[in-house]
């Protein structure tokens, strides 16, 4: 869960048959970083304490998940073009009595329960959830994940990738080295079920000094 949260499904080792899937779920630590950086100056939500301290509005939790984006199909991305300060303040316009702490609890569940959604509907045989990106050091939001998942009756992990021997912060790193040695091998960097491509594509290009 970085600054926007997305699924990467991979095939299993019982389920080597299964299509490899991913794509952007919702707006991840976005909205929360903007918002207690509004509020408070901070640049996140350290821990997710201040979220952790608040209460969860569901009528306001309905109206942030009513927007269209969440519906779409994927393959689908997003980012901050949709997910902004702006799009916030148009949603929170009939709430304007919440409590900013109350808001940030709100934007908490609405990453959990966006991400649980996507997970719920098209992974359901997945066992483990493993975060990377800042919401992997945020324990409320990760709390509020598990949460969910539970409550939709999936016996799933929630953990970081530090379990799989990867550290958070190094996820989109090693993602982008992979791409380079797939180009260097000249060899297919793009998954078209995953992306909406065409087709398969040898992706980036080499400049030399």
């Amino acid at each position: 869960i970085g600054g926007i949260s997305n699924i990467s499904v991979l095939s299993a080792a019982d389920r080597p048959s299964a299509p490899v899937i991913g794509f952007d779920t919702g707006p991840g630590n976005v909205l929360m970083d903007a918002w207690i950086g509004q509020h408070l100056g901070h640049a996140y939500d350290k821990d997710g304490q201040w979220a952790a301290g608040g209460t969860v509005l569901p009528a306001l939790l309905e109206a942030l998940r009513d927007d269209p984006f969440f519906h779409l199909p994927p393959p689908k991305s997003t980012g901050r073009d949709l997910f902004h300060l702006a799009w916030l303040q148009d949603k929170l316009k009939p709430f304007g009595a919440a409590a900013p702490r109350n808001v940030q609890a709100t934007l908490a569940a609405l990453t959990a329960s966006t991400l649980a959604d996507a997970i719920v509907r098209y992974a359901p045989l997945s066992r483990a959830v493993y975060i990377g990106g800042g919401g992997a050091y945020n324990s409320h939001l990760m709390q509020q994940l598990q949460s969910a998942l539970d409550c939709c009756g999936r016996n799933m992990q929630v953990a970081s990738t530090e379990a799989l021997g990867m550290s958070p912060n190094h996820v989109e790193a090693l993602a982008f080295a992979w791409l380079a040695h797939r180009f260097c091998t000249r060899h297919a960097g793009n998954l078209p079920a995953v992306t909406g491509a065409a087709g398969e594509r040898i992706l980036g290009a080499l400049y030399p000094a």
